[in-house]
């Protein structure tokens, strides 16, 4: 294997994450007196198999928020926020991405193609949980560059965007400055090389990877909040901050403490929280109610003994919820 193949696999076949189902946690856990269920099913997109996890709560409301993982990652990544969304009545669906985790495929497309499995993923939900009143998306880093590509899809409301680049051919020419030094232009001088190994292995062009593209026009009932680590290495928040600039449509920035997989702090996700409920005037959803009635059923025709088995220890830390001046579930 020679250089140019082993950079073409570090960017469209990255290791895949491991896992157990059993990391996954448990089907059911209780926030208070509040049951979250977790579904676990097979979806299809684009002939492979992708698994997701959908975590939701009895609530009169459908809002979905879909988490999209980093590169190398999987669905793992976003469950640490299942809880501080269930206490706002909006569900999360957690999937792996192709080639990652426990889904099937070979190849990841840095957003490309994952954005189409996304609206794949989006009309399952709708199909078996019933219609959504509110779509919103939270990517990290790969994840969240697949959501810039989905800004034109006129379900989703709401974009979380932590650590995108904003054009894939610049990042690499600024990561190969990065590595190489004064020696970086050979890198450059490969990147066509590389470009033609991506087109033909994994079927897109790098050239025509700008997400920013997507920002620099104006769509009715959008709004998106950029997150960057100050001390990201691999993806500099100067991007996020150029992504930010260009963005015609209502937006917030945050950059805050950590680098590229830092857990971000509280003050940030409070924000967030705080962004995505700006707008809550939805009307009662009865399809949704009907449809996830028969996962509930457990509350009645379960022991106290077995509802203490499944019941999880939840340790809250100092963010505001709906149901105390401070409880936020610790990730």
């Amino acid at each position: 294997m020679n250089c140019f193949d082993s950079y073409c696999r570090q960017i469209i076949r990255p290791p895949r994450r491991q896992y157990m189902i059993s990391d996954l946690g448990p089907k059911i856990r209780f926030l208070q007196t509040k049951a979250i269920v977790r579904v676990d099913f097979v979806f299809e997109s684009r002939n492979i198999q992708l698994n997701a996890s959908y975590f939701f709560t009895k609530a009169q409301t459908h809002r979905c928020m879909i988490y999209l993982h980093g590169n190398a990652s999987c669905r793992l990544e976003g469950i640490r926020y299942a809880e501080i969304l269930a206490s706002w009545d909006i569900n999360l669906c957690v999937l792996d991405f192709a080639a990652c985790g426990m889904s099937k495929g070979d190849y990841i497309t840095m957003g490309v193609y994952e954005s189409q499995d996304v609206i794949e993923l989006m009309k399952y939900i709708e199909i078996n949980f019933g219609k959504v009143d509110e779509f919103m998306l939270w990517g990290r880093s790969m994840g969240a560059v697949t959501a810039l590509l989905l800004t034109e899809n006129s379900k989703i409301r709401a974009y979380i965007i932590d650590s995108a680049f904003s054009e894939f051919r610049q990042l690499l020419q600024d990561i190969g400055t990065r590595q190489f030094g004064v020696f970086s232009f050979i890198l450059y001088l490969a990147i066509p090389i590389l470009r033609r190994k991506i087109l033909n292995q994994a079927q897109f062009d790098i050239n025509l990877l700008n997400p920013i593209d997507k920002l620099k026009q104006i769509i009715p009932n959008k709004k998106f909040f950029f997150v960057a680590g100050k001390s990201d290495t691999l993806i500099s928040f100067q991007y996020s901050l150029k992504l930010y600039e260009n963005c015609l449509m209502p937006k917030k920035l945050d950059i805050c403490e950590g680098d590229h997989n830092s857990n971000r702090p509280s003050t940030t996700l409070q924000r967030i929280i705080e962004f995505i409920n700006e707008t809550n005037d939805f009307q009662q959803n009865q399809e949704y109610q009907f449809k996830i009635q028969p996962y509930f059923k457990f509350q009645y025709q379960q022991s106290s003994e077995e509802e203490e088995d499944i019941k999880q220890n939840i340790l809250l830390s100092e963010i505001k919820t709906p149901q105390t001046n401070k409880q936020f579930i610790n990730s």
